[in-house]
């Protein structure tokens, strides 16, 4: 009974999700219920940083988990897998099936986190963007939040999240963006994936690195009581 039950309730919470995501008004904040967050959570993933992908002007910590402009180019063999234009790296394993849900780190005035398709260019500095094949966020200037779909889509000035947290359902075609914080609602990609997907970063950033944090570090909703965000 208990296992049914549980099963139920997973399929409601994912019901919720799917729909309330697909619905999406990008002019509202719309913050997450107690166990759909924790449902999110659920799928947290360790991603590490490849740095075979990454554009010879970043520096990537040895952990994998940490990247920022350098002030120096450093040397490094030409590949199709390397950014040499712009400022990005993915991480060492793509995702061809199932949920998955990484939180990061970013800076204050320029950054960039999503996915890239396994087709992607990584070369030069075509546009990074849906049509590219590239489901991103980016801040630029430290006050333009947007998705890069064609054209763009701005996101309201307010939604200036520190932590954004990732998550990506493949069969359901969906990578959506949330301000961990606030655990708020950002925007939500959605679309027929058939190619296998790295997780995408991108900073020009010399001071502050960009993060990715460790998925034991992330904790679901401990609200006491009824949850506060409902």
């Amino acid at each position: 009974m208990a296992s049914c039950e549980c099963c139920f309730q997973e399929d409601v919470t994912k019901q919720w999700l799917v729909k309330k995501q697909r619905s999406q008004r990008i002019d509202t904040v719309r913050y997450i219920p107690h166990s759909v967050w924790n449902w999110i959570c659920d799928a947290a993933e360790e991603v590490i940083l490849d740095p075979a992908s990454a554009n010879p002007d970043l520096l990537l910590s040895a952990d994998g988990r940490r990247l920022r402009c350098g002030l120096e180019r450093r040397p490094a063999p030409p590949s199709p897998l390397r950014f040499d234009g712009w400022w990005c790296a993915v991480g060492q394993g793509g995702f061809s099936s199932g949920r998955h849900y990484w939180e990061v780190e970013v800076g204050e005035r320029d950054w960039r986190v999503g996915v890239a398709k396994a087709s992607a260019v990584r070369q030069g500095f075509r546009s990074l963007n849906t049509e590219t094949g590239y489901l991103t966020l980016r801040l630029e200037r430290g006050t333009d939040l947007k998705a890069l779909t064609v054209p763009p889509t701005p996101l309201p000035h307010g939604l200036l999240p520190r932590k954004v947290g990732v998550y990506l359902d493949y069969e359901e075609g969906q990578l959506s963006f949330y301000d961990v914080e606030k655990r708020a609602h950002l925007y939500t990609y959605n679309e027929n994936f058939t190619e296998e997907l790295f997780p995408l970063f991108g900073t020009v950033e010399v001071v502050s690195d960009l993060l990715i944090r460790p998925a034991g570090t992330r904790q679901p909703c401990l609200c006491p009581g009824p949850c506060l965000w409902n």
